[in-house]
């Protein structure tokens, strides 16, 4: 084990019993430390079928449901710092691998109920590999289309039999999404399991990534009230504009049952993402022919630094059948980001679609800007429990933040914040069948950082102060077969680059939207996730009433429908077929209003996609295997992706994909 996992495993243990949560928040569950729970292997990994709602599932590879760890309610959880690890609070800059993770799960509205300090933008909560005492290898083989191909090794090694055991992994990946678009990527990692005795369990863990040779689609900008021209879907960049990237992550985390009443968590961590070469294209002003004006921005040693711990205590009593439940919590991080300095080169007329190769410049990059954040967080929080009847959550935070930017020739810039953060939510169990619940969620959150085509790319805004409502009812039709309708209204700082290309606030976001979810197993053998969401999205503030923007904020759908099926056969057990269908309405596509449409802004076409496939599962010896086989986007519908920045990027062809896993 490293060293610094293994200083911090010692700070762990002995971490003061004075703060501290149970995972999830739910201090009258026991850790998930029984050996019962523990992992497996891969080879049955199956994100529908382990999923409860359609809010956003993960597991192992695969991802399904409305929102992911990057879009939720039209927000993005990673950028606002709303991700958990088991329940615990971390700051991470794309560090999570399969190879310490075995999935994760997205906590909106009543499914994050159980959360003593939920965040406005939803929450990303990872589960760590969880290893027992069973040692299993499994080894994953993926086949994609173009020349993709992919291996996955993974392990799961008993030390002391239940008491000490290790889950560790390698994996190699050359993706070739587009005809000449590819990369590769090598990861490592591992999680150390110990459960000294019944009532504690620590975990640390640690993993590495290396994205060599990247190659991605330049950022196409419509240059008027038009959609850019089809293209054929194939790289047709510069073969020298590869992106280089080194991240590092890794930690641990405890939790120590006290007492049936009390229980301590805690956990340290430390993620660190180094982007050592990033070229990006820019076609500006692109013209309804394809014409555009190509531009190059380079930047090199790019760099987001950060430590991170939460230590968390829970006490429960009883009250006759009611449970009340007691949480204080004291959280800290500190990030340190370095960027700018890049290289901007215009590199003249060009058309979308079409290659045109130019030699290797050498490049000239200025200094870097620095900063630092540095936050502190305290907070108390109250949970009533009463089966059948009620469940209500309260909690107050007080957070004090303060950034500091070093931009070279200038001053120091700080920027402080001191607020006070609160929440609450109330579930009513109406009927046996029928829960309603409602909520309201004070926080403080990180903004996305500016966009390479900014003039003041890769800079980050001070943390915003953000707000939720949410109201829905939860209806259980069956056993195990749930629908849930919900109401939100998520209020944020809009930041977005202004007709001077000036990454800044220009306003007020308002998301508005309805959310449903239809989730469980209605029939015998058969699996249903299904989920919509229904957006109404607004900017309000002096640059929508002076008419520099528009009213929409960009990159925003009006609605998107998912749905994924899988079902065993029952004439032939081992063989089953999955149907996966995303739906999603029009798209804003540009800040600015246009005369032209009516003094509306332009949006994307809708687009709809289906994807089919199958699973089988046979033996190999005494070795469980499962053949997985897909096509995505089975009609090889065309259509156009558009950022927050208003960039344009065409989506994936119909795409053949096939995995072979084992459990040996």
């Amino acid at each position: 084990m490293p060293r610094s996992v293994a200083i911090i495993a010692i700070l762990l243990a002995s971490a003061s019993p004075a703060w501290g949560q149970a995972a999830n928040g739910n201090a009258a569950e026991p850790a998930d430390s029984e050996a019962g729970n523990a992992q497996t292997g891969r080879a049955d990994e199956n994100a529908v079928r382990a999923a409860n709602d359609a809010f956003g599932t993960s597991v192992g590879n695969e991802k399904i449901g409305l929102y992911g760890v990057g879009d939720v309610r039209g927000f993005n959880p990673a950028t606002a710092g709303n991700i958990r690890v088991e329940g615990l609070s971390v700051t991470e800059h794309g560090g999570f691998t399969s190879r310490i993770a075995s999935g994760s799960t997205i906590r909106v509205g009543l499914t994050a109920q159980g959360y003593a300090f939920p965040a406005p933008t939803g929450i990303a909560d990872y589960a760590l590999r969880n290893p027992g005492d069973e040692a299993v290898l499994s080894p994953v083989l993926y086949f994609g289309p173009n020349r993709t191909a992919a291996v996955d090794l993974d392990a799961q090694i008993p030390i002391a039999g239940s008491r000490l055991s290790m889950a560790a992994g390698i994996a190699y990946r050359y993706e070739e999404n587009f005809p000449g678009e590819d990369s590769q990527t090598l990861q490592g990692g591992a999680v150390l399991r110990w459960r000294p005795a019944d009532q504690v369990e620590f975990k640390s863990f640690y993993t590495r990534a290396a994205i060599m040779d990247d190659l991605d689609i330049g950022n196409i900008f419509s240059g008027g009230p038009w959609l850019p021209p089809q293209i054929e879907r194939r790289y047709f960049g510069l073969d020298w504009t590869q992106t280089e990237v080194r991240r590092r992550f890794y930690g641990a985390l405890g939790s120590v049952r006290l007492s049936d009443a009390w229980q301590i968590r805690a956990g340290l961590f430390r993620s660190e993402n180094e982007v050592k070469l990033n070229p990006v294209e820019l076609y500006r002003g692109v013209g309804r022919d394809g014409s555009a004006q190509r531009q190059l921005v380079v930047t090199k040693d790019q760099a987001a630094k950060s430590t991170s711990g939460d230590l968390r205590s829970s006490y429960s009593f009883g009250e006759g059948s009611r449970r009340h439940i007691i949480h204080l919590a004291a959280r800290g991080r500190e990030t340190r980001r370095a960027y700018g300095g890049g290289d901007v080169r215009d590199l003249g007329p060009a058309t979308i679609g079409e290659r045109s190769d130019l030699p290797q410049p050498a490049f000239d990059f200025g200094p870097l800007t620095r900063d630092d954040v540095r936050q502190i967080t305290g907070g108390i929080g109250y949970e009533l429990r009463w089966p059948q009847v009620a469940e209500l959550s309260l909690g107050i935070q007080k957070t004090d933040y303060e950034k500091n930017v070093r931009i070279p020739g200038r001053p120091l810039l700080t920027t402080r914040d001191r607020p006070w953060l609160y929440n609450g939510t109330l579930a009513l169990h109406l009927t046996g069948k029928l829960v309603a619940y409602a909520g309201y969620t004070r926080g403080l959150e990180d903004s996305a950082t500016a966009p390479s085509d900014a003039v003041n790319r890769n800079s980050a805004p001070p943390a915003l102060r953000t707000s939720q409502r949410d109201a829905g009812l939860r209806y259980a039709i069956r056993p195990g077969f749930n629908l849930v309708a919900g109401l939100f209204d998520v209020r944020k700082p809009y930041f977005n680059i202004d007709p001077d290309r000036v990454y800044r606030q220009l306003g007020t976001v308002r998301h508005r939207g309805i959310e449903l979810s239809l989730a469980g197993q209605p029939a015998p053998g058969l699996s249903v996730i299904a989920g919509a969401v229904f957006l109404d999205a607004d900017v309000s503030g002096e640059a929508v009433d002076f008419g520099i923007i528009g009213p929409k904020p960009v990159g925003t759908a009006n609605r998107i429908v998912r749905a994924n099926l899988d079902y065993r056969l029952p004439f032939f057990a081992p063989l089953s077929v999955d149907i996966g269908v995303v739906s999603q309405g029009k798209r804003i596509a540009s800040a600015l209003e246009y005369a032209e449409l009516g003094g509306r802004q332009l949006t994307t076409r809708p687009l709809t996609t289906v994807d089919i496939g199958f699973r089988y599962r046979f033996q190999a010896g005494a070795a469980p295997v499962t053949l997985r086989a897909q096509v995505t986007n089975l009609f090889d519908v065309y259509g156009w992706n558009v950022s927050p920045n208003a960039s344009f990027k065409f989506n994936e062809t119909r795409r053949f994909l096939m995995t072979l896993a084992a459990d040996i």
